[in-house]
Formats: structure tokens, C-alpha cells, sequence
């Protein structure tokens, strides 16, 4: 397996050539954002990644990010695991400077890009786009019969919805 933490890769021939990067990742071995994440239940789930260079009909380079595959979560309705199928792609364009970038993005709310850089860190690319792949509070469709029971105290607001009531 190919160890991203040493992937620097070239972006102007990266995207200039149109070459792709492929494999395979596991959590484990990615940022403490990824691999420690609250709701990750096995850090040891992998997931198949593809990033593709090329150029757009305006000339801007581009790096296209897939990444997919299965990941463990925990439901946050019953608090048991659950299994979250994740196919994320991005298309992110490179822009030569801030400036640039703001322009774009403000004529294009729906572009993902970045400020060009020589070298590209495929880890951090992969890394973000398994984040906002990650549901923010993942539910099963329907939680099965035996969940942790309710308690049976009485809600601590209730006395006021009460109070309120009266008047």
C-alpha cells in the first residue's frame, strides 16, 4: 500500500499530463481529525481514493477527488454501530492566487478551489474530502426495537411549559 504521508505530488505536471493516483487507504493511518473522529467506531475501515489532474476549457488546472467505500459509525439515536456507505467526489479547481480564487467563487457559488501551490499534499486532499463525506449526526433508517431505554423522569422544562399555561 502506497504510504500518502509521502506523496508530494508535482501539481503542474500532475494536472498539465492528466495523471491519476489510486489505492486504497486506511483511517488508521491518516490525521488524528480522520482517524480520531468521535463517531468512527473502527479506525481500521479502508477506503478506495482516485485523484485525476487535468485542465479545464478556461486552462485552470484541476485535481478531481473520488473517494469511496464503507465506514463504521456510531447512530446517534440508539448509540450502536452502523454502517455508513461513503461515494464523495470534488472537483477542485487551482487558482494562481487569493485574489483570483475570490473572483471565481464569487461568480461560481457552487466551485471548490484552491490557491495553487507546486506541491500538493494528497493526504490532506483525501483527508478533507472523507470529512465533509461524514454525516454530522448519523442515524440508522430505523433503530431497532431494543434501544436504551428512556428514562422516565420528567422533562426539566416541563414545569415551566406549565407556568406558561396558566397565563
Amino acid at each position: 500500500m502506497l504510504s500518502l504521508n509521502l506523496i508530494g505530488i508535482d501539481a503542474d505536471l500532475f494536472t498539465q499530463s492528466r495523471q491519476q493516483l489510486a489505492g486504497e487507504l486506511v483511517l488508521s493511518e491518516l490525521d488524528s481529525r480522520v482517524s480520531g473522529h468521535e463517531l468512527l467506531l473502527d479506525a481500521n475501515d479502508r477506503l478506495a481514493y482516485r485523484l485525476t489532474g487535468g485542465v479545464d476549457r478556461w486552462q485552470r488546472p484541476f485535481v478531481d477527488i473520488e473517494v469511496s467505500g464503507q465506514v463504521h459509525l456510531q447512530c446517534q439515536r440508539c448509540l450502536r454501530a452502523m454502517t455508513q456507505t461513503l461515494n464523495e467526489s470534488a472537483h477542485m479547481v487551482l487558482f494562481a492566487d487569493e485574489q483570483a480564487l475570490d473572483e471565481a467563487m464569487l461568480a461560481d457559488d457552487a466551485l471548490d478551489g484552491a490557491v495553487f501551490e507546486a506541491q500538493i499534499n494528497a493526504q490532506t486532499l483525501l483527508e478533507d474530502q472523507i470529512l465533509m463525506a461524514l454525516p454530522f449526526s448519523p442515524k440508522h433508517d430505523e433503530c431497532s426495537e431494543d434501544m436504551p431505554a428512556q428514562s422516565d423522569k420528567t422533562h426539566p422544562f416541563a414545569a415551566l411549559a406549565a407556568l406558561t399555561d396558566k397565563q
